[in-house]
Formats: C-alpha cells, structure tokens, sequence
C-alpha cells in the first residue's frame, strides 16, 4: 500500500494531547507510522502558541511535544498561496501545507475547513473518518 499522506489540523494537534478521542487516536497512528504526517513551520507555530497561551503549557513542555511531532513529521514549507477559506484566513495554511505537501487528507475538526469538503483532490475530514478510512 503507497504511504498516505495526511496534514493534521491545529485543533487534532492539541485534542490529541490533551483528551482521548478520535484525535488522540489518529495522532497514535501518525507516530506508529500508520500513515505519513505532513506539517509546515506555520501549523508548528500556531500549535505551539496556543499551548503557551491558550493551556499555559510551560515552554519545555511545548518544545518536548513540537520535537516529538516534529520527529513524526515531514515538515514542508508552502510556497503555495490560497484564499479558499473566506471566514477564517488563517486555516488557509492548513490547506496550502497539503498542497506543498502532496497530502491527500486534512484532517479538521474545523467547520470553515470541513464544508469545503475537498480542495485541489485532497479530502477534508474530521479524525473519526479518517480512523475509518484507515481502518
């Protein structure tokens, strides 16, 4: 079977480390190789902010994590540029992550993302269909 690439969204990031869930199960996928985890400096940033500012994480923490993540990952950073996300400009780099990455999943909990349904052939989904998926 060909490596499937797939692109976690900020929001699967953070549900994964701190609650049990689907998002939790998917990260447990991505770090046992399950499938191949694509991610940019810009997802890696805004993850890292949120844990320091939005669940007062302590920096090492983040950096522990974010080096773990990162050692799971193949990092790209997208020259690619789109507008496909009118109400929240800042999701656009989730997609544009894909697109550079060659990923054919993102994987959202985000509403804004998850009615596009699908951009450029790559498939927007929630972690409860891409466990499915991968089954």
């Amino acid at each position: 079977m060909t490596e499937i690439r797939v692109v976690l969204d900020t929001n699967v990031i953070i549900s994964a480390i701190f609650w049990r869930g689907s998002p939790y199960k998917v990260m447990k996928k991505a770090l046992q190789r399950e499938f191949d985890l694509v991610t940019s400096t810009a997802i890696l940033e805004e993850v890292s902010d949120r844990l320091g500012n939005k669940f007062d994480m302590p920096a090492e923490e983040i950096k522990k994590l974010l080096d773990i993540l990162l050692s799971h990952s193949h990092l790209v950073e997208p020259t690619t540029k789109v507008n496909a996300v009118k109400e929240d400009e800042a999701d656009n780099k989730i997609i544009e992550c894909a697109i550079d990455g060659k990923a054919e999943f993102i994987v959202t909990g985000d509403h804004h993302l998850l009615k596009l349904k699908e951009y450029r052939g790559i498939r927007i989904i929630t972690p409860a269909e891409l466990l499915e998926t991968l089954g």
